[in-house]
């Protein structure tokens, strides 16, 4: 799977840039997000809990409502927060006003109605499903259909190099470059240039200081 953050970003800030009216960009981010909260819980439950939240079952019911109440913690708090820190003259402020992140005081704005809901819903489901979609070539198993997890193809399982075990201390790696984790490092570089031409694009045009004037 490409990078959980920047990379899996792409595709909502693209359908965010091209059809700003008809998505919730903050929803449709969050939720290229959330399918790795599996990260978090893995280490603490008996099962892969990757298998429900890359599936089609987890984007329903994991995926949804998580990216509901993030966005509105996130538009409330974390969001603003963030846009406070941008407007201070400090040597982390340039960078986050150079990607805009300064114009994201507007997020207060947000109104919790019922469209809000509506749009939020279907661009949670529509971002989770894109960070499906990247993760399909990019992993070893495929869980979409969980509970029904299939092996991915040979093809994809094939070993490139095979560069041994590679100590760290106590732990061990299995250094062995597959097709599938050639492919990740592919859509991790792509997606996050996109990301982050895209983040400099919107504060250059000044987009989200206009969206939110629309509204």
């Amino acid at each position: 799977m490409p990078s959980s953050i920047l990379s899996h970003q792409a595709p909502g800030l693209i359908l965010k840039v091209k059809y700003p009216n008809k998505f919730d960009g903050t929803a449709l981010c969050i939720s290229t997000l959330v399918p790795d909260v599996n990260i978090i819980f893995d280490p603490f439950l008996s099962f892969t809990f990757r298998n429900i939240t890359h599936s089609l079952l987890g984007l329903v019911l994991i995926t949804l409502p998580l990216t509901l109440i993030l966005t509105m913690i996130f538009c409330t708090y974390i969001g603003p927060f963030y846009a406070n820190l941008a407007k201070r003259n400090g040597i982390f402020a340039k960078p986050l006003k150079y990607f805009g992140i300064d114009q994201w005081v507007n997020l207060k704005k947000k109104k919790y109605n019922g469209r809000f809901f509506i749009v939020a819903s279907y661009s949670a489901l529509i971002g989770g499903l894109t960070h499906l979609l990247l993760d399909l070539p990019a992993h070893e198993t495929i869980e979409i259909f969980f509970p029904i997890i299939m092996q991915s193809p040979d093809f994809l399982l094939y070993s490139i190099k095979d560069y041994g075990t590679i100590n760290m201390g106590h732990t061990q790696i299995d250094a062995d470059l597959t097709v599938y984790q050639l492919i990740w490092f592919i859509e991790t570089l792509i997606t996050a240039v996109i990301a982050i031409y895209l983040l400099r694009y919107i504060k250059k045009h000044n987009l989200i200081n206009k969206w939110y004037k629309e509204t």
